[in-house]
Formats: C-alpha cells, structure tokens, sequence
C-alpha cells in the first residue's frame, strides 16, 4: 500500500533535507533548541530508563549465580563501579569469585579482606620484595586455599590511570568500606538526600596505602578518601541503577524516587553533554547526561528520527 499521497509533503521535504546532511553531529542540530521544555524533560526520563535497562542487565545473570542473593549483587556491582570503565569487569569477576558470606567472614580483618579482593584481582601474581606485599600474598595464599578458590584469569591493568584510580588504591578503599560497613546493602535504603549517599559511601585505605600507589614504590603521605565526584560516579553508575532494579523486582515505590535522586547530581562533563549544551539543548543534571548519551548513540546516530520523540516534535507528525 503506498502512503505517498497520506503523508504531508512538508513533512517528507524536511525528513529528506535532514538526510541529506552529511556534516552535521546530528540531523536536527538546527532546530533541537526549538524544543518545548517539558518536551525534552519527558523524553529525558524515558531515554534513561532505557540507558538503564541496558546497564542493569547483568544484574539478573549475577542474581543466578549468587541464587538470588541480592546483599551479593550489590557487592558486586559495587566492585565494577570502583573498577570504572577499564577495571570494572575485572573487578566483577574478582567479586564473582569470592562467596558472599566469605565476604562477611573476613570483614572484620580489613588486611585480610584487602588481601582476599587483591589477591583475587591478579595483583599477586608477581614477585616483590616489598615486605606489606609478601605478607599480604601469604595472607591470600592461606585464604585461597582455606575456601578453596580458584583466581579469575584476567588480571587488573594500570596503564594510563590516574593514581588515585590505581586498582590497588581503589580495592583497598573498597575492602576498608566493606570492613566498616559489612551490611551496606542495608544500609543504603536508608538514605533520603544526597549527603546521606556521601556518608554512606565514605572510606579510606588501610595505613600503607597512604604512603603507596605501587607495592613498591613510596609516595607522599595521604589519606585515600573517596572524592565527592567519584561518590558521584558510584551513585550514576552503581548505586541508583541497582536500587531501580531491586525496587522494580521487589515492587516497591521507591523505585520512582530514584529519578528524583538523579536529578540532584550534577551532569556529568564530557563530549555528549557539551554538544547538547552548544545545540542549545541545555543539559542540567546527570539524568539528562545519561540520557543525552542514550539519545546520541541510539537514535541520532542511526538516523532513528521517526522513532524519536524529539523528531516527532520537530517533524510535525
């Protein structure tokens, strides 16, 4: 059937004109500051939503195979959020390797804990002279064996992170977290601002850690704490998502609080937000940064406008 006679000819005229735009970032970059705000708003929520069921994905594979421990899937989630993007699934897998209730057995020593999520990690499988290092490895080699755990094949990389972001930094800070709060899935549904989130996730290293990077390299003296920016990124990329899943699969309401949460944490700075802020599509919160990401990468990208809401607007359909 041709709908060739139904379709308004201005409409087709202006869909084809965005086609035939080779050089621009994407095919409504002229016209996307006429948007309606509470157009963009509501498009905005669905959008992340959708960024959201994507990154939650895993969670139900890591609730198999913890048999619907939900205490481990955050710990888990947790373990890829301090990983970030270049450690953050060797870090799941360290988290993966190691019961849930070994976790909690071993919190109350937090330089076995360390030792555990290190060893666990790779960071072991080399020969130092350090004397914290051999002690540590033969703390790993004695819970290794004492659990009967077998080391994940992939190791954690260094390679053009920041020193703060070193895995050595990050799992000491996250193994000190867990030793302080052991029940942190608990504790985190008890928040009600975003401060309350700050102090929840607040930790630091255990001694040498303070003094090191490396195992074998001395720094200047200073206390690891977690940054308020990274606190940021854990609660983007580890703490809500998880929360929006757990309420989602156990039905409760606070699920929609979550998008409220969202929207008080700043935006995040990078080449997406930047774009929609130069388009006079103004980027306000870290909701919409996530969602401007989503927007790009699924639909502008693609040329996916006549399954986009915001290409509906500007179209007229």
């Amino acid at each position: 059937m041709s709908l060739n006679d139904y379709a308004p000819k201005n409409v087709v005229e202006k869909y084809k004109s965005w086609l035939s735009q080779n050089n621009k970032w994407i095919l409504c970059a002229d016209d996307l500051h006429t948007l309606p705000d509470l157009v963009r708003k509501q498009f905005w929520e669905r959008l992340y939503v959708e960024r959201l069921m994507e990154k939650t994905s895993l969670f139900q594979s890591w609730l198999a195979l913890t048999q619907n421990n939900w205490e481990a899937v955050f710990f888990i989630a947790l373990s890829k959020g301090f990983g970030l993007k270049l450690n953050g699934m060797t870090f799941a897998q360290m988290a993966l390797s190691i019961p849930w209730n070994t976790i909690l057995k071993n919190s109350n020593n937090v330089e076995n804990l360390e030792a555990l999520l290190m060893g666990q990690a790779g960071l072991f499988n080399t020969h130092s002279e350090n004397a914290y290092f051999q002690k540590q490895q033969k703390a790993h080699a004695y819970l290794k064996h004492k659990y009967r755990r077998n080391s994940p094949a992939q190791s954690v990389k260094f390679f053009r992170l920041r020193p703060s972001n070193f895995p050595t930094i990050r799992l000491a800070q996250l193994a000190w977290l867990m030793h302080q709060k052991p029940r942190l899935h608990s504790l985190i549904h008890e928040a009600k601002t975003i401060n309350d989130w700050y102090t929840i996730l607040d930790t630091k290293t255990t001694p040498f850690w303070e003094t090191h990077f490396h195992f074998d390299t001395p720094s200047k003296k200073r206390i690891n704490r977690l940054t308020k920016p990274f606190k940021q990124l854990l609660l983007l990329n580890t703490v809500f998502p998880f929360l929006f899943q757990y309420y989602a699969y156990i039905g409760d309401r606070r699920k929609e609080s979550v998008l409220d949460w969202l929207r008080q944490l700043p935006p995040e700075k990078n080449a997406y937000v930047t774009k929609f802020n130069q388009l006079g599509c103004p980027i306000e919160d870290a909701l919409e940064s996530q969602a401007c990401i989503q927007l790009k990468n699924h639909y502008c990208t693609p040329r996916r406008c006549l399954k986009c809401a915001y290409g509906h607007k500007l179209l007229n359909l």
